[in-house]
């Protein structure tokens, strides 16, 4: 199949395949084939390779465009000064209706998502076409209907991938067992996958497109070299997973790297590092420095498990755990581990906020619900972390205990290296915003994480002053949201947390009463600036609570956020509760 430019086809000349292709599209069956012949006349058939753009946003284009094979994309400034996909043309579907009727400039960037067939009617061929056959009129008239029921999207697109281009930056990455085996995973979720090699080069334009339409998912294979295969491979992709070895890192970018960086169709990459099983990865800020706006994956090629994982991230299936904070209290989330796992649900990355970090760390870091409880009861039941008082000069804590035994169970794992991708948060007292954590030491984001004003010192990084991203958010939601990976389960311990007194007239009492009356639940120093650095970040959590798939709330008002010797039955309520949990929800994509 040959195509010609839209400005340089004589305009008589109907070519019988655009005439089928016209034919065949729900838009225009309204309309007889004398009509369809006459509107057919009037349109430019062209087409566009992946990665060329159609028009600009502002653009004085007042042309309709129909997608007859192929995908275009809508692109929409964001407040970080780059661009976000917010809507996808397939085939049958149409762009610049509105501008053809009212001659406004465009209100997005239109470009193609991969190589793309359009037909093209200016405004001096619609007016023609309308003034000779007034029937024509009416497949505009659905169209504008058609925009009509659907407002537009502010929102990024949430469609997942269809066509993933896999692109080796090291020669001695086995990039076709890769392939396979992520072929294969696709396969055991349920969607019909395929894998396109080199030596379907030469297919025109069609068949590639009959591939995708045939399959849930098309994993297009590319070389090493900057080839001519590589290009169409990036030309067709979705998404680009680049594969390199964690164990070290090239001197520089290969020529296919560049191809993915500079790709102008703004496609999402995906670093998926290969990395012994028993080995730490050190080189993994190095790669994620090169691609500063992928997400990156580690990958030991032996687990299974870690195939799953990158298929579900990349398919949006991947499900987020979100941990609260809660003091002692927070010991909970050590049971809610150990009941996802026996009931087999496979959780792929975890967030969370004061104590939730550090269990949520311990888990990216591949720890078993076994490893996980006995790291959690050595650090906080055998000793109390909060204990080393001092002059409260910054806080009523000096902070070292804590600082050590986040150091002793974290030793110098860092965030990026993670088998399993982590966040956590904490509160900027310098910016006045919530600080993510994505990269350095667990140790140090856990530590700042969980850094309760006026209770344990703050955390300087970069000389901003951290404090508990409890203050703020103790229930990042949001934050795991924003990433886009798949549904959520979240766990909050704070909820049910009722602050009460034993006396009323607690500024009258004698110290010698008031000890009497702690004994009795009557709040202390540290229980109450613990409450009153939580108390600003409820509305924050309660705002996305109904976006989550499930959301545990473990029965524990009757125990203390400082109560650490009641580890034992905080775990358990923790466990009970999440089992209760499951049931409810059996037959959703979590339980089945």
């Amino acid at each position: 199949m040959s195509y010609s430019d839209p400005h340089e086809r004589d305009s008589t000349e109907i070519p019988p395949a655009l005439l089928e292709k016209l034919a065949a599209l729900p838009l225009l069956e309204s309309l007889d084939r004398q009509v369809l012949k006459a509107t057919a006349a009037e349109f430019d058939w062209f087409s566009l390779p992946g990665g060329q753009i159609l028009f600009n946003r502002g653009d004085q284009d007042d042309s309709l465009y129909i997608v007859l094979s192929g995908r275009l994309g809508a692109f929409l400034p964001n407040d970080q000064g780059g661009e976000v996909l917010v809507r996808q043309m397939t085939a049958g579907e149409t762009v610049g209706e509105m501008a053809l009727l009212s001659g406004q400039p465009r209100s997005a960037t239109v470009l193609a998502l991969r190589d793309t067939e359009l037909a093209r009617l200016a405004k001096p061929e619609f007016t023609k076409l309308v003034d000779e056959h007034p029937r024509a009129l009416r497949f505009i008239t659905d169209l504008l209907v058609r925009r009509l029921q659907q407002p537009p999207r502010l929102t990024p697109s949430m469609e997942a991938p269809k066509t993933i281009a896999i692109l080796p930056i090291d020669r001695e990455v086995a990039v076709a067992e890769f392939t396979r085996k992520l072929s294969k995973t696709f396969a055991d979720l349920g969607l019909k996958a395929d894998v396109v090699e080199h030596h379907a080069k030469d297919n025109p334009v069609e068949w590639f497109n009959r591939l995708e339409e045939d399959h849930d998912i098309v994993l297009y294979e590319a070389d090493f070299e900057a080839s001519a295969w590589t290009r169409l491979c990036l030309r067709q992709a979705d998404r680009i997973v680049v594969l390199a070895p964690a164990s070290r890192a090239a001197n520089g970018i290969p020529p296919s790297a560049e191809l993915a960086l500079n790709n102008p169709r703004r496609t999402p990459i995906e670093l998926v590092l290969y990395r012994d099983k028993s080995a730490d990865s050190s080189h993994t800020l190095a790669h994620t420095r090169r691609f500063t706006s992928a997400r990156h994956h580690h990958l030991r090629a032996s687990e299974a498990r870690d195939f799953r994982r990158i298929a579900r991230m990349i398919s949006g299936r991947a499900i987020g755990l979100v941990l609260s904070g809660g003091g002692a209290r927070g010991m909970c989330h050590v049971g809610v581990i150990r009941a996802l796992h026996e009931a087999g649900i496979e959780i792929d990355l975890f967030g969370g906020a004061s104590m939730g970090s550090i269990v949520a760390g311990g888990a990216a870091l591949g720890w078993s619900p076994p490893d996980l409880r006995r790291h959690m009861k050595e650090a906080f039941f055998d000793d109390n972390p909060v204990s080393d008082y001092t002059l409260p000069m910054i806080a009523l804590v000096r902070g070292r205990k804590t600082t050590s035994f986040l150091r002793h169970h974290f030793q110098n794992h860092q965030i990026e290296d993670c088998i399993y991708p982590f966040f956590c948060v904490s509160t900027n007292l310098t910016t006045g915003e919530l600080y993510i954590h994505r990269n350095g030491p667990i140790w140090r984001a856990t530590r700042a994480s969980v850094a309760i004003p006026g209770v344990l010192p703050p955390v300087v990084l970069d000389s901003h002053i951290l404090v508990d991203g409890g203050v703020l958010n103790n229930l990042p939601i949001d934050i795991m949201l924003e990433m886009r990976r798949g549904p959520i389960i979240a766990c909050d311990v704070s909820r049910n947390y009722e602050l009460k007194a034993s006396v009323d007239d607690i500024d009258h009492r004698p110290l010698w009463q008031l000890l009497g009356h702690a004994r009795k639940g009557t709040p202390n120093i540290v229980t109450v600036l613990m409450a009153a650095g939580m108390i600003s970040s409820y509305q924050q959590s309660r705002l996305h609570r109904n976006d989550v798939e499930m959301l545990i709330e473990p029965q524990i008002s009757d125990i203390a956020m400082l109560d650490w010797k009641a580890f034992d039955r905080i775990v358990e309520a923790g466990y009970r509760q999440t089992i209760e949990s499951l049931e409810k929800h059996k037959g959703s994509l979590l339980v089945s």
